[in-house]
């Protein structure tokens, strides 16, 4: 499985969905495009604060995008790979919560925004339909990648498909592990 765009998101550790103040996040992310904060070729800021449930505030990368999300009714930080070429999915993901978790950093340092994440849970997808359509063998594959990928998955976490059987949506699986890291550990154990 070779995907052209992979995702992970990092939850909030408060699970603010409903109360998270999003107007920070827009001059935090124009700083992070100024600054070169986080990694990526950064274009610009989207704000979709206005949708329910919805993608929030959006930094819009070249190969990179980084959003406060809020879909599914829990917020956290997603990030998706985009443009990943032929690498194996196994090095995308990597190469995606890598880049999530330097940038939930960044957040959490900041500290304008009083955003914290919890690393006991993420989510990952695989947004390319055609190379993983949305069917149990794509997750199982997924879990498995993501046992072989990242040590503190191996022994011990449980995991979910949570994207159903809508063929619409992206094949998607929540990993919880067995022990709580934080994010310079997480950056650790695959290596950033």
């Amino acid at each position: 499985m070779t995907p052209q765009r992979v995702a992970v998101k990092i939850f909030e550790e408060a699970g603010r969905a409903e109360t998270l103040d999003l107007e920070p996040f827009t001059p935090l992310f124009h700083q992070f495009i100024q600054e070169a904060s986080v990694p990526g070729l950064l274009i610009d800021v989207a704000d979709y604060a206005h949708v329910p449930n919805g993608p929030g505030i959006v930094l819009i990368g070249h190969e990179v995008d980084y959003a406060i999300d809020s879909v599914g009714g829990r917020t956290g930080l997603l990030v998706i790979g985009k443009r990943c070429g032929d690498a194996p999915v196994a090095e995308s993901l990597r190469d995606t919560l890598t880049k999530a978790v330097r940038c939930a950093q960044a957040i959490e340092q900041d500290g304008r925004t009083g955003l914290t994440f919890n690393t006991e849970e993420m989510e990952f997808q695989v947004f390319d339909r055609l190379a993983a359509p949305n069917d149990q063998e794509t997750c199982e594959a997924l879990q498995s990648t993501l046992q072989a990928t990242f040590p503190f998955l191996a022994e011990g976490a449980a995991f979910e498909r949570t994207s159903g059987d809508d063929a619409r949506k992206p094949a998607s699986v929540l990993a919880r592990s067995a022990g709580k890291h934080d994010l310079a550990g997480v950056l650790a154990a695959v290596g950033g």
